[in-house]
């Protein structure tokens, strides 16, 4: 008995590494992952039948012989039609879908302003666009739900949601219907698993993203797995404290007065005027209005502060900016930069300016759902933008 269990672990464990090799190549043969895996050709021609019923191979055509001749191999590809997920992000203003196929290729995005909407109406929504959703070619439909939320999620619930009233809604309970898992994590932590599995080489196993929009959040991967500290509240750099001057009698949260919207606000009060967003904040700046110029300044040293101060705890290999200001304003990154080495002339970490700034946390969303409909949780997947 305890020979047969081991045989079958031993095969499951085979399956894995020969779909994870699978997914993570744009082509390969059973040849180069038999010589790869170093396994014999009948174990792997057993394996192949195995994935090649479940659906996740493609022939592609024949290959090239090798130099001492011989039959041409037949390549193959992960099937990336096999199905596909739904990857929703619940922001202040606006409710972003993405739709996925399995190896993390977006078909199709959405963007639905949701400002003063109750969450039962939003729900309402998701529901509705999620049946909206026909993809005739994938062949196993759809895999899964994620959902991103500005806010602390602790054992797939929200427990803290500091822009929208969950009020009693459970919202992996609300979408059950559509009988597939759904994921429910924080924004930021999915940017950084989206870094993690769509942009970062396999050296770069530690690194941070740092989302700054509503709030200030951090995502950590510590050695290529995600770090969510107790009851998920890792990363909420945001709510730490600059230490006060001894005469402070109110002690505010770093993104009470650096986050964008904080940033917004700020400006819109000393304007006394009744809106400002982003674009006329940026108007603002462009024109070298003094009062805006003042406050991006104080924003660039925060946000250098937080680098700062997140490099000297974790020490990443890189660091991905997630900021729309910043973004739309790219020599920023480079204001930031050499504010850095006034703080510190040596050792200064790799930081860039993530190229998903608007939609990492729908990517990492998907990223997710593969990892789970595939079964390889724990192994490391090179998805595609």
């Amino acid at each position: 008995m305890a020979g047969s269990i081991n045989q079958d672990a031993m095969r499951d464990l085979n399956l894995k590494l020969m779909l994870q090799m699978l997914f993570n190549r744009p082509q390969t043969s059973r040849i180069e992952i038999a010589n790869h895996l170093k396994l014999n050709k009948s174990t792997i021609s057993s394996l192949y039948t195995t994935l090649s019923n479940q659906g996740y191979i493609s022939e592609i055509g024949q290959g090239m012989s090798s130099e001492a001749g011989g039959r041409r191999p037949i390549l193959i590809k992960f099937n990336r039609h096999y199905g596909y997920s739904i990857n929703f992000e619940l922001g202040h203003h606006h409710l972003r879908m993405m739709v996925n196929w399995i190896n993390g290729e977006k078909i199709s995005f959405s963007s639905t302003p949701v400002i003063d909407q109750p969450i039962e109406a939003i729900v309402e929504m998701m529901k509705i666009q999620i049946h909206q959703v026909s993809i005739p070619k994938a062949t196993h439909g759809l895999l899964g739900i994620s959902i991103a939320i500005n806010g602390i999620v602790d054992h797939n619930q929200v427990v803290d949601s500091p822009f929208i009233d969950m009020g009693s809604i459970n919202l992996a309970d609300a979408l059950a219907e559509f009988g597939v898992p759904v994921m429910l994590e924080n924004e930021a932590n999915l940017a950084a698993i989206a870094a993690s599995d769509y942009l970062i080489h396999p050296t770069e196993r530690n690194i941070i993203a740092l989302d700054v929009h509503n709030g200030i959040g951090a995502g950590i991967i510590i050695n290529h797995k995600l770090y969510r500290g107790r009851h998920g509240q890792a990363g909420e750099v945001g709510r730490s404290i600059f230490y006060p001057e001894p005469q402070a009698r109110v002690i505010r949260p770093i993104e009470e007065s650096f986050s964008e919207d904080a940033l917004f606000d700020r400006l819109k009060d000393i304007k006394k005027i009744a809106h400002l967003d982003r674009n006329r904040f940026l108007q603002y700046y462009r024109s070298d209005d003094p009062e805006a110029q003042q406050l991006m300044l104080e924003f660039i040293n925060a946000i250098t502060f937080i680098l700062y101060n997140l490099d000297q705890s974790f020490s990443p290999d890189i660091i991905y900016l997630q900021s729309r200001i910043v973004g739309e304003i790219p020599s920023l990154i480079n204001n930031i930069e050499a504010r850095y080495a006034e703080l510190s002339a040596t050792n200064q970490p790799a930081i860039q300016l993530s190229p998903m700034i608007e939609d990492a946390p729908l990517y990492g969303g998907a990223a997710v759902i593969t990892h789970q409909a595939l079964g390889l949780t724990n192994y490391d997947l090179h998805l595609n933008l």
